[in-house]
């Protein structure tokens, strides 16, 4: 099956409830496949934009676990997410989506997908002098993708071949003169002035204020398709740019607002769910008996159901329950 086949099937699969999925899933699944039929969207579905990204990534390596050092295998969960925000482009082959929101648990391989989207935008965008920035507020939450990602290019023959070289602080590629590096509010120094193509934003919730997030968006005008890629865990700050963004996620999937270059899905339970029930838990957990071992979570689960000072960690970190 080719990567868009993969990705149909995942959405009927959600759609009919074979894959057991919460609203939200279901809801954005229904979107790309309204989309897909819709002949009056102002973009085109390129399914070899759509292949391009998701075989890019399947040469890489894994860099810690079990797995380090075999070539990643997505999961039909992650080839939807790529194949919809990379495969949707304009009239003049530039990208549809410019932001995505993606709300999964820990565990489910958040930093292992955005270091592959990270090296993918810095050499394979055909985009002069790319910056892409793995941010946040803290310098070590920001080098968790970067790190990721430069561990890969030390790993890969071909990206090597490809001119991607390392550096202590960068991840470039001298023919395009791209760079990726990290960057963090508390580094010190002006983060204005960026010319931003891809700037991950890996767990979202963290981020106590919106100054980072203001930072990167402000920064992507001067280019022709930059992506603001978010990825996070809950969190338990409702008044935050997170909860932000997940409540104009929800906006966008339930059809009040229409934002037609603004992907999002987010992984949790339904409220009428009863959160003890092992079954329910796969709902929020996509990677559920890949990275996500079932029987790690089975233990957390019967400590939250005795303390309850364990519980809203639970339902926060794993099953996604602001």
């Amino acid at each position: 099956m080719t990567h868009t086949d993969i990705a149909n099937q995942y959405i009927q699969n959600v759609l009919d409830g074979q894959v057991l999925a919460c609203e939200y899933v279901k809801q954005a699944c229904q979107r790309q496949q309204d989309d897909l039929s819709n002949s009056d969207l102002n973009y085109i579905f390129n399914k070899n934009a759509a292949e391009r990204v998701c075989r890019f990534i399947e040469l890489l390596t894994h860099t810690k676990g079990k797995w380090a050092g075999s070539l990643i295998k997505l999961e039909p969960w992650q080839v939807f997410i790529l194949t919809t925000v990379f495969g949707w482009v304009d009239q003049q082959g530039n990208r549809r989506f410019k932001s995505v929101y993606t709300e999964v648990p820990r565990k489910n391989a958040k930093s292992t997908l955005s270091s592959g989207v990270a090296l993918y935008t810095l050499g394979f965008d055909e985009e002069g002098g790319a910056e892409v920035y793995s941010a946040a507020t803290t310098r070590d939450q920001a080098r968790i993708v970067f790190q990721d990602a430069k561990k890969m290019v030390e790993r890969s023959s071909g990206l090597k071949s490809r001119g991607f070289k390392t550096s202590a602080h960068a991840v470039y590629q001298e023919s395009s003169a791209s760079t990726f590096k990290a960057l963090s509010r508390d580094q010190g120094g002006n983060l204005d002035g960026l010319n931003v193509h891809c700037a991950i934003v890996d767990e979202l919730h963290a981020h106590k204020t919106r100054d980072v997030w203001d930072v990167l968006e402000t920064g992507t005008g001067a280019r022709t398709q930059p992506l603001l890629w978010a990825i996070t865990t809950a969190g338990f700050n409702r008044a935050g740019i997170c909860y932000e963004q997940r409540a104009y996620t929800i906006k966008i999937l339930n059809g009040s607002i229409e934002d037609e270059e603004y992907f999002g899905v987010i992984y949790t339970i339904d409220e009428d769910d009863d959160w003890t029930d092992e079954l329910i838990w796969q709902k929020a957990n996509p990677n559920w008996g890949v990275s996500v071992n079932p029987d790690d979570i089975k233990r957390k689960a019967r400590k939250a159901m005795e303390m309850a000072a364990a519980q809203n960690n639970f339902l926060t970190k794993h099953l996604n329950v602001w």
